[in-house]
C-alpha cells in the first residue's frame, strides 16, 4: 500500500514537471529514472541554496560591524558636541553676566523706554490724529522690541524719535486742521474726503461726525447722526477761514458721547414706541386742539361783534345779541312775562351755537389718558410675555414693551393737558357771552317793566 502511494506522488510530480508527456503511456523503469533525476537536480538547489546563505550570512556579519563602528563614531562625536555645548553654555552666561553689569542702569532706563512707547502706542492707536498721520504706530512697534531686546539696544536718535512724536501729538491736538483722508460709509464703501479735525476730540466732514475706529484704523461716518442743534456748526466751521471764531460742540470723550446720542431715539422713534395706541392718542389730541382753535376764534369773533353791538341801539343779527334785541323789537307791546318768555327762548337758541364743540375738548381730554393707560397695560402684558418665553437675563428683550408701556402714558398726559386748558378758556369764553346776554336781556325787561308800570300810573 506504502508502494502504489509512492508511485502515485511520484506520478504526480511528474504529470506536475512534464504536462506534455502526460498523455504518453510511462512504464515503471521509466518512471523510476525521471524520480532519480528530480532528486539530483532538487540536491543541486539545495546546495545552491546553502552557498548563497553562507555567502549572505558573511556580508551581513561584515554590515554589523560597519554600523556597530559607525554607532561608535556617532556617540563620540555627540559626547563631543554635548561638551561643546556646555562650555556654550557657560560662556553664553559669563557674557550675559558681564552685559547687565555693563549697562547697569541702562536697563532699568530701557524698561521704562518700552513701557513709554507701548503707552504713546495706546495714545496714538485711540487718537483721531492718527488719520492725518498714518503708520506712525511702526517705529513705536520697532523700538518696543528693541528696548525688549538684549542683542540689539536703542540709539539716540531712536529717543529723540520718540521725544518728537510725543511733542507733535501734543502739538496737532491743539490744532484745528483740514485735509484728506478715507472716509468709510455707512453702506460699506471708502471715500476719500476732505476732513476738518477738531484738536485731539473729533473729526467732521460734509456737514456729519466722524468716528476714529481703533480696529480699521480708519474714519467712519456715523451711521446716525445727533440733532441738527449739533450738527448745524459743522457747516460754519468747514467754511470758516483764517482767524475767523465759530461755535462748534466738542465731544471730550473722543467720540463716545456721539455714540450714545445716535442710539438715543428721537422724537419720532418715541412716538413709533408708542405703536397705534400712541398714533391714536396724538390724532385725538390734535383733534381737541384744532376744535379748541377753531372755537377760540368763533366766540372772539363773536364777542367783538356783541361789543359792537352793545354800542349801538339798532339790531343787527350777525351776532347773539343782536338777534336777542330783535326779538324785543319784534315784541315790545308784549306784556313782562310774554316778553320774558321770548327772550329766554332768544338766549336758549344762541347757547348751542355759543358752546358748541366745547363738549368734544373735555371728552378728548378725559379720553386720552385712559387710552395711554391701554397703551401701558398692553405694553406691559408683552413684556411678562417675553419673560415668560426668554426669561430675565436680557434686558433688551423687555425694552420694546416698556417703551410702549411709557411712551404712551407720557403720549396720553401730552395730549390731556392741552385739551384741559383749551377746554376751560373756550368754556369760559362762552360763558362771558352768555352772561352778557342774560344780563343785556336782563336790563331790557327791566326798562320794560318801568315803561309798563308808568303808562299804568
Amino acid at each position: 500500500m506504502k508502494l502504489r502511494n509512492v508511485f502515485l506522488a511520484a506520478a504526480a510530480t511528474l504529470s506536475m514537471s512534464m504536462p506534455a508527456m502526460a498523455a504518453e503511456p510511462v512504464s515503471v523503469d521509466d518512471l523510476l529514472s525521471l524520480v532519480k533525476q528530480g532528486q539530483a537536480r532538487d540536491d543541486k538547489a539545495f546546495q545552491q541554496r546553502i552557498a548563497e546563505f553562507k555567502a549572505s550570512k558573511a556580508q551581513q556579519e561584515r554590515l554589523v560591524a560597519e554600523a556597530k563602528a559607525e554607532r561608535t563614531r556617532l556617540e563620540q562625536e555627540s559626547a563631543n558636541k554635548e561638551k561643546a555645548f556646555q562650555e556654550n553654555e557657560t560662556e553664553i552666561a559669563e557674557a550675559q553676566q558681564r552685559l547687565t553689569n555693563r549697562m547697569g542702569s541702562l536697563k532699568e532706563l530701557f524698561g521704562v523706554l518700552q513701557q513709554v512707547a507701548g503707552d504713546t502706542k495706546s495714545v496714538f492707536e485711540g487718537s483721531v490724529v492718527s488719520s492725518e498721520l498714518p503708520g506712525r504706530e511702526a517705529f513705536l512697534t520697532d523700538l518696543i522690541k528693541t528696548a525688549g531686546s538684549t542683542s540689539k539696544l536703542p540709539s539716540i536718535e531712536n529717543l529723540e524719535q520718540l521725544w518728537f512724536e510725543m511733542q507733535r501729538e501734543m502739538t496737532y491736538s491743539g490744532r484745528i486742521a483740514s485735509y484728506q483722508a478715507d472716509v468709510v460709509m455707512p453702506s460699506g464703501e471708502t471715500v476719500t474726503k476732505d476732513i476738518t479735525r477738531i484738536g485731539g476730540f473729533n473729526a467732521v466732514a460734509d456737514g456729519k461726525f466722524l468716528n476714529w475706529d481703533l480696529e480699521a484704523s480708519r474714519l467712519v461716518e456715523l451711521d446716525k447722526q445727533p440733532g441738527g442743534r449739533y450738527t448745524g456748526p459743522i457747516s460754519d466751521l468747514e467754511n470758516a477761514s483764517g482767524s475767523e471764531l465759530t461755535g462748534f460742540w466738542v465731544d471730550p470723550s473722543r467720540g463716545q458721547l456721539l455714540k450714545i446720542m445716535g442710539q438715543s431715539p428721537e422724537l419720532g422713534d418715541r412716538v413709533d414706541q408708542g405703536g397705534v395706541v400712541g398714533y391714536i392718542i396724538l390724532a385725538l389730541g390734535a383733534i381737541g386742539v384744532l376744535l379748541a382753535i377753531w372755537r377760540m376764534i368763533v366766540l372772539y369773533s363773536e364777542g367783538n361783534k356783541i361789543k359792537s353791538q352793545m354800542k349801538s341801539e339798532t339790531a343787527n343779527e350777525n351776532n347773539a345779541l343782536g338777534r336777542v334785541m330783535a326779538v324785543f323789537n319784534a315784541n315790545k307791546d308784549a306784556d313782562t312775562e310774554t316778553l320774558e318768555l321770548h327772550l329766554g327762548e332768544a338766549i336758549a337758541a344762541e347757547i348751542p351755537r355759543l358752546t358748541r364743540a366745547i363738549g368734544w375738548i373735555k371728552i378728548i381730554s378725559v379720553v386720552a389718558p385712559l387710552l395711554g393707560l391701554l397703551g401701558t397695560v398692553t405694553g406691559m402684558i408683552d413684556v411678562f410675555e417675553t419673560m415668560s418665553l426668554f426669561g430675565t437675563g436680557d434686558p433688551k428683550l423687555m425694552a420694546g414693551g416698556i417703551s410702549q408701556a411709557l411712551v404712551t402714558t407720557v403720549l396720553g398726559l401730552v395730549a390731556a393737558i392741552p385739551c384741559v386748558f383749551l377746554h376751560t378758556l373756550t368754556n369760559n369764553r362762552s360763558r362771558e357771552l352768555m352772561m352778557i346776554l342774560e344780563e343785556r336781556a336782563t336790563g331790557i325787561l327791566a326798562r320794560q317793566a318801568e315803561q309798563q308800570h308808568s303808562k299804568a300810573a
